[in-house]
């Protein structure tokens, strides 16, 4: 009688075991909501039974469910494993979310972090009348403002493009110099964005020159070698995490390290600028020269940890606005 009891109550230790081991397995995060073009009362996120606040850069979970309740709103999720974006609208009736999901969580530390400067500049963004690059452009006028390049900038060396932001007017032209006064590369840039073609960007100093209506503006380029550039934070190769969310947080990492590296921050979200809310709000923010705090010590990067969206403290600084 004794081994019988024994044994029932290994197996049920074993079952909570499993159930346990089972429950944290789908607690793990298998995507994210990367944007939502209405308010966001007009959607439901559920995990279980529990309502969740429908945030940029949320995470979603194994089995959540998602109604969009308006017919012309839309959100976008990003999964772990899938390529391309998951767009959700009315017409889906209420989703339910299955993936892939990971061995460990990765919203967390520097991603975490990353969301809250992200989800800060969203709602920064929605009580805006203006939400677009071209708008910012025309509110400001004719003058030429570049904020990112109110002081020197440092990228990386290398073959690639690189995209020259500035505030307004509108139509810039544009020329970046190499050491002897001669064009690596010129345009003339349209709608506060402008990128080069591809070009080997030695270890070097160059000059970037805007010039619209009479007047010029030229700051100093220096680029680094790969290797004398800073060491970025190890989740960033993590292979689980989906590439636009790595980007959007190397960025953002750029941007808190060092005003000298807005420029370089502004290469890794500019790409995506048209397809990716999170990359659009950073490359809007950068062009105007802003930048979040680094990164709270330890790593902790939690949405309300210090310099996060809810602590007293501004997280962002703005070297300049001109």
């Amino acid at each position: 009688m004794k081994r019988w009891v024994l044994v029932l109550i290994l197996v049920t230790v074993g079952s909570s075991a499993v159930r346990a081991a089972e429950a944290e397995h789908k607690s793990v995060e298998i995507g994210y909501i990367e944007s939502f073009d209405h308010k966001a009362d007009v959607y439901v996120l559920k995990t279980g039974d529990t309502r969740r606040d429908v945030v940029i850069l949320a995470p979603v979970f194994d089995g959540d469910t998602i109604e969009v309740n308006d017919a012309s709103a839309t959100l976008t999720l990003r999964l772990v494993g899938q390529a391309g974006p998951i767009v959700l609208s009315k017409a889906n009736g209420v989703a339910t979310i299955t993936g892939r999901i990971p061995q460990k969580g990765f919203l967390s530390g520097v991603f975490a972090w990353t969301a809250s400067v992200v989800q800060l500049f969203d709602r920064e963004q929605r009580e805006q009348v203006s939400a677009s690059i071209r708008d910012l452009g025309s509110q400001i006028g004719g003058e030429l403002s570049a904020p990112l390049f109110a002081r020197p900038q440092l990228v990386l060396a290398g073959r690639r493009k690189l995209t020259i932001g500035w505030v307004s007017p509108l139509m810039v032209d544009i020329r970046v110099l190499d050491v002897d006064g001669r064009p690596v590369a010129s345009g003339r840039g349209s709608g506060t964005l402008w990128t080069t073609p591809e070009v080997d960007w030695n270890p070097a100093d160059y000059t970037v020159e805007l010039t619209a209506s009479g007047e010029t503006m030229r700051q100093s380029l220096h680029v680094l070698p790969i290797d004398k550039g800073p060491n970025l934070p190890t989740e960033l190769s993590d292979p689980t995490v989906p590439e636009p969310l790595r980007a959007v947080a190397a960025g953002t990492w750029y941007a808190a390290e060092d005003p000298a590296f807005l420029l370089e921050a502004l290469q890794h979200v500019a790409p995506d600028a048209g397809s990716s809310r999170p990359a659009r709000l950073l490359t809007l923010a950068f062009i105007e020269g802003k930048r979040p705090r680094p990164q709270p010590s330890g790593g902790r990067g939690e949405a309300d940890g210090p310099g996060g969206p809810h602590s007293g403290d501004d997280p962002l600084a703005a070297p300049s606005t001109r």
